[in-house]
């Protein structure tokens, strides 16, 4: 028997016994054969070598330790790897029947005595393999076998299911693992009008909108990358350049092991389903943004952008005004550019009003109009010159709908539509979308104008409710009809209380104030009386004025109470300015006249105490001055502030030097600080500006004499500066009030301290702009302490390196 080793792999020959010296006599009687001999020394180690190859016999010696012949044959004909594997017992056992019997029973199929017989042993052995070759060739022609006609299926299997494919209505593609497409079905090429030399791995992604195409290709790779199934909508492009919408779904074909061989894919058309929903989603939309709003030309601005990509590429709104003129209200596009374009093209050539087509037609005939193709042919009509036309291509027109704003008697404009670059044809079916827009639309408008008359009626009780002037109405009978919230919030009279009774007995005073109002024809200028009225709440000055008409008179009148309060503080700063410069202005004036004087002989001592009152006035004159101006800035807030690290220590240590050169003589001037403080931020000047105005003000207001402390000390963030004296003090009741402008605790000056009323003003304002606090802590007759608290700055603290306080007096002889 031959057999065609060209396709088989070499046969394999197990051999097992415990002595390596006669496993080395097999393989000396074996080798010649060729075959591949294993060589192994325990039933173990035989059992792991047929666990790792086939093998075309085993050569088993009976005799064994642990594991004998019979057992290991009895093993190995239970498995089914290797049941069908003949087995030859070789032993020197004994040639009985009950010996034979057994390795028969075990499973061998032949047994070979020892002494071994070389040609018998080779010969058992080859007749083995070749049967083991014979059945090897076998099995591999039958695998073929197997697979040709696997292959005739696949290909039969495949070519109906092309057939399949190309009979469906949807299209249907396949691509290999990587996304590539291998194949497109007949209505893929039907559909976009490509050749299959076109058809390339990645033609879908020519075809996709380039709107939807990342979010299609993110999502493709996303199930490249998992293994998931695909499923995305996006506009395909048809062959005649219009785009339809698809939903695209992909499922993976795997092999046995898992790992995918090739993707199947589909399109299915869902245009309509997709725009009758994107439809009904934008009616909502556009019902919601005309019902937000009662002004409808902002309302239509915002329907014109939404109407953009749901509708059209352009949207257009126009509106008839009230003198019959057509107005744009809205044009909206998805690039800024094309609107900036198609502006600038309707100013250098504005539409005619008796134009035979576009919105001024549509509202002139209230029909609708509907052109799913725009040409060159129709646009000829509409252009002044070929420039014009030339810009109109530019544009890129491709189809137009517009459709009135029509409401119960007339027209009130038109919205129009226009497709380009998209490349969508509208229909019968789009202009019923605009034309439920434009109902929607027209309700708006009308609402908005019919709120608009309502509001113009109410107008004149709002304006009462809100204005700030005191407005009421007293009818013919005397009685109170009217009464507005400035009237209630002025007075401190409720409506409650006034309305429907006779005013000579709700207003307190009316009655004296009433005779002094003339009450003037409608039309004519009023005369404001300014009256005062005595009120449970005080006097209260008013302004008021009086008109008369057929069912009763009306009455307006604004609080004049703070201003003249204002104009009694303005009077008082007048006094009181005049009185400040008055009196260094006498004594410069005193001094210059005695200077002068020709007939008088001065002495140098007396000469030199004249020039002094001089320098010193006018050192005064100069401080009322600088005051004055400085609050100025402060109030216009034209005061620069220049923040910056300054040292507490040394801003303080110099207002005291400063101080000294006019401190009285029963004034002690005393500085108790540490050696360390941290630097603050703030403005050097301004900071000793309001340093110096506490300490003239502590001195000032120690008539009688006594000490003048200033203090420094870290707190927190802050550094806290504290100017306390022992004079005057300050009464609770005016403690609020001593930081107003142009206050003073001794207006009269009967203590004799005498000032503008600015320097607290000043030293509050300078403190705020550096975002400090000051306040005061005082008690009537037993001194004052006023508080400045400053914010550190960042860094280090500056001053000296001792670690206790230092304790500065300085004191007049």
């Amino acid at each position: 028997m031959s057999v065609d080793m060209s396709t088989t792999q070499p046969a394999s020959i197990l051999m097992v016994d415990d002595k390596a010296e006669n496993l080395l006599a097999l393989e000396a009687i074996l080798e010649p054969l060729g075959h591949r001999l294993v060589s192994v020394t325990s039933g173990m180690d035989a059992l792991k070598e047929l666990l790792r190859g086939e093998f075309a016999c085993i050569l088993l010696d009976v005799q064994m330790p642990e594991l004998d012949g019979f057992e290991l044959a009895t093993l190995i004909k239970q498995r089914k790897r290797s049941r069908h594997i003949p087995i030859l017992f070789v032993t020197a056992l004994s040639k009985e029947d009950k010996h034979v019997y057994r390795g028969y029973t075990a499973g061998a199929v032949d047994y070979i005595f020892k002494p071994l017989d070389a040609d018998v042993l080779r010969s058992k052995v080859t007749v083995f393999v070749e049967l083991w070759l014979k059945n090897s060739q076998l099995h591999e022609q039958a695998a073929k076998l197997h697979e040709q006609r696997v292959a005739e299926l696949e290909r039969a299997s495949e070519a109906r299911y092309r057939q399949l494919a190309d009979a469906m209505p949807q299209i249907v593609w396949t691509s290999g693992p990587d996304g590539g497409a291998t194949y497109f079905n007949d209505r893929w090429f039907e559909y976009t009008g490509m050749t299959p030399d076109d058809a390339g791995p990645n033609a879908w992604l020519t075809a996709v909108h380039p709107a939807d195409l990342q979010a299609a290709v993110t999502r493709r790779e996303q199930t490249l990358a998992t293994g998931e199934p695909y499923e995305v909508e996006y506009r395909f492009r048809a062959a005649d350049g219009t785009y339809r919408w698809h939903l695209g779904r992909a499922v993976p074909m795997r092999d046995e092991t898992g790992q995918i061989e090739f993707w199947i894919g589909t399109a299915t058309d869902i245009h309509d389903r997709r725009i009758i929903e994107d439809q009904r989603t934008f009616i909502v939309a556009a019902g919601d943004v005309l019902a937000r709003s009662l002004d409808y030309r902002e309302t239509l601005s915002q329907v014109a952008e939404l109407a953009v990509g749901n509708v059209a590429d352009w949207c257009a709104v126009h509106v008839v005004e009230a003198d019959g003129t057509l107005s744009e209200v809205a044009v909206a596009h998805a690039d800024p550019a094309k609107v900036t374009f198609a502006r600038e093209l309707q100013e250098r050539y504005p539409p005619s009003p008796e134009q035979s087509a576009g919105a001024a037609a549509v509202i002139r005939t209230g029909r609708a109009e509907l052109v799913p193709e725009i040409t060159d042919e129709m646009l000829v009509p509409l252009v002044v010159d070929d420039l014009h036309l030339q810009l109109l291509h530019q544009l890129e027109l491709r189809s137009y709908m517009c459709v009135p704003l029509k409401s119960r008697d007339r027209v009130l404009g038109a919205i129009t539509f226009i497709s380009s670059e998209s490349g969508r044809r509208f229909g019968a079916e789009d202009q019923l979308l605009a034309e439920e827009l434009a109902r929607r639309a027209t309700m708006a408008i009308e609402n908005a104008r019919l709120f608009r008359q309502a509001e113009e009626r109410a107008q004149a009780a709002r304006v009462l409710a809100t204005i700030g002037d005191g407005v009421f109405l007293v009818d013919r009978t005397g009685r109170v009809r009217l009464w507005n919230a400035a009237a209630e919030r002025i007075t401190g009279l409720a409506e409650a209380d006034v309305l429907d009774r006779r005013a000579a007995t709700a207003i307190p005073g009316w009655a004296a104030v009433e005779s002094r109002v003339p009450a003037l024809p409608a039309g004519e200028p009023t005369r404001p009386e300014s009256i005062p009225l005595e009120l449970a709440r005080g006097e209260l000055w008013l302004s008021v004025s009086a008109v008369g008409y057929e069912e009763g008179t009306v009455y307006a009148f604004r609080d004049l109470t703070e201003e003249r309060a204002l104009e009694s503080m303005r009077q008082d700063l007048v006094a009181t300015v005049s009185h400040e410069l008055r009196t260094p202005l006498a004594a410069i004036y005193g001094a210059a006249l005695t200077l002068r004087r020709g007939d008088v002989q001065l002495e140098d001592q007396l000469r030199d105490k004249l020039l002094d009152v001089v320098v010193e006035e006018s050192d005064r004159l100069s401080e009322i001055v600088k005051d004055l101006l400085l609050a100025s800035q402060l109030d216009s807030g034209k005061l620069r502030v220049t923040i910056e690290r300054c040292d507490p220590l040394e801003i303080a240590q110099l207002e005291i030097d400063a101080a000294r050169a006019h401190l009285p003589d029963v004034v002690e001037l005393v500085l108790d600080a540490p050696d360390s403080l941290p630097p603050v931020a703030a403005d050097p000047g301004q900071l000793r500006q309001v340093l110096s105005n506490l300490i003239d003000n502590a001195v000032k207001y120690s008539p009688d004499g006594g000490t003048v402390t200033v203090a420094l000390a870290a707190r927190d963030h802050h550094v806290q500066f504290l100017v306390t004296d022992e004079g005057l003090g300050i009464a609770a009741g005016e403690q609020h009030r001593i930081f107003e402008k142009f206050y003073r605790l001794d207006p009269d000056m009967t203590r004799g301290i005498g000032g503008t009323g600015l320097g607290l003003f000043i030293c509050r304002e300078l403190v705020r702009r550096v975002n400090g606090r000051i306040w005061v802590e005082s008690e009537a007759g037993k001194g004052s302490t006023f508080f400045v608290e400053i914010p550190q700055e960042q860094g280090a603290a500056v001053g000296g390196n001792g670690r206790g306080r230092r304790r500065a007096t300085a004191q007049t002889a």
